[in-house]
Order: structure tokens, then C-alpha cells, then sequence
């Protein structure tokens, strides 16, 4: 009996989610926050002498997420992928401008990992007197995708 209602149960959950992914649509935004990467970057001499630690926020945007139906990592976005690929950037980074390397990121992560879009900021924290940090924050979108906000 106790067997029979879990099953019932789960054809239900299984029913509601067909129905969900046949109706709902939408856009999913998967955010990693506070990635530190350290990076020559400057337009200075003494800033490309050693690595200095750059603070990284991404918003990662993709049509309604397979894996929100699924439930299966497979067909999710691979969080430590994402992180790894932007500590690949700066590891071999020679960009002088934070403009240029967030523009770098953002079009490795479109491309890498199928994005609709992506909204990539970079700050260096304590370079200025009297500043935490100063940065650069922008927001692509894959070529073909029209902007919606």
C-alpha cells in the first residue's frame, strides 16, 4: 500500500511537471557572486609586474533551464565549469583595460556555454585612495538576440 501511494505520488509530480515545461516558459539568470581571480591587468608598468586580485560578479542568462524540468545536473549550466573558465582567462589574461577582460569573459561564456546573454563585473579592489574598489560592469547578449531590458 505504502509503496503504491509513492508511486501515485510521484506520477503526479511527473504529470505536473510535463505540463509546467509544455506551458511555462521564460528566462532563467544563474548568478555567481564574490569570484576572486588574480590577474596582470593595468594600464600601468607596475600593475603588470605581479598578479593583483580582481573581484568578479556574473549573471548568466539562458532560455527556461532544461534542468528545471529534468532535475538532472546534465542538463544544468556546470557552476564549477564557469568558474574554471574565467580563472582560465585570467590566468593568461594580457588585457590592459577591465572593459576588455570582462568583454573577454563574457563572450567565452556565451559562446562555451550556449548563454543568451551575460552581465560580467569586474572590480580591483583598493587601487584608488579613498575607494573599496573601482570596476566596470557590463551586459552582453549572444549575436542575434534582441536586448529586453
Amino acid at each position: 500500500m505504502k509503496t503504491e501511494s509513492v508511486e501515485f505520488l510521484a506520477r503526479i509530480a511527473h504529470q505536473a511537471t510535463d505540463t509546467a515545461h509544455s506551458r511555462a516558459v521564460g528566462d532563467d539568470r544563474i548568478f555567481i557572486r564574490g569570484l576572486r581571480v588574480d590577474a596582470l591587468i593595468g594600464v600601468y608598468e607596475y600593475e603588470r609586474q605581479q598578479r593583483q586580485p580582481l573581484l568578479m560578479d556574473l549573471e548568466l542568462e539562458l532560455d527556461g533551464a532544461r534542468c528545471c524540468y529534468t532535475d538532472e545536473l546534465g542538463d544544468a549550466v556546470d557552476y564549477a565549469a564557469v568558474v574554471a573558465a574565467v580563472h582560465r582567462l585570467a590566468l593568461f589574461n594580457r588585457r590592459l583595460l577591465l572593459e576588455a577582460f570582462a568583454q573577454d569573459v563574457a563572450d567565452t561564456l556565451i559562446s562555451d556555454f550556449t548563454l543568451n546573454g551575460a552581465v560580467v563585473s569586474v572590480s580591483k579592489p583598493g587601487i584608488l585612495d579613498g575607494t573599496d574598489q573601482v570596476g566596470v560592469s557590463i551586459h552582453r547578449r549572444a549575436r542575434g538576440l534582441a536586448r529586453t531590458d
